[in-house]
């Protein structure tokens, strides 16, 4: 007999979580380099603020996949919001207009990014995460 007891990620309990959509369509490497640099700059971010980053493919066929942050405090996630506000690719429009609160269901089938993403836009997004947090300001930091 199968058992269709399944074990909980151990982060489906964490308190507050943000999610935003990216579209990595293979068609459009150009677009698709773009997406990937917007991650690359939320990984820097998340890193920087000790926030967990998960991904989920959430539609297939338009290739959009959802990038999940779940933060340990308010302090940690204001700091967040504060680095993309001062990113002038990102900013507030992206605050307001891309970043919302994943379900449950979401939270739950999150993986981590480098089991979900594709290879050729993970290794984008890791260069830019890792250039951007050695060079980043000290000020922006705290």
């Amino acid at each position: 007999m199968v058992s269709t007891y399944r074990n909980e990620p151990f982060w489906m309990h964490e308190p507050d979580w943000l999610c935003s959509v990216e579209f990595l369509n293979e068609d459009d490497p150009e677009a698709q380099d773009y997406a990937a640099e917007m991650i690359g700059y939320l990984l820097a971010y998340a890193r920087l603020t000790n926030t967990r980053s998960l991904a989920l493919l959430a539609d297939p066929h338009g290739m959009a996949y959802e990038i999940l942050f779940s933060f340990h405090s308010p302090e940690e996630k204001s700091r967040f919001l504060r680095l993309i506000r001062s990113n002038h690719d990102l900013g507030d429009d992206y605050i307001e207009n891309d970043l919302m609160t994943p379900t449950v269901e979401e939270i739950r089938e999150a993986r981590p990014l480098a089991t979900v993403l594709p290879e050729r836009v993970m290794a984008r997004a890791s260069l830019i995460a890792t250039t951007f947090h050695i060079a980043t300001p000290h000020d922006l930091l705290h």
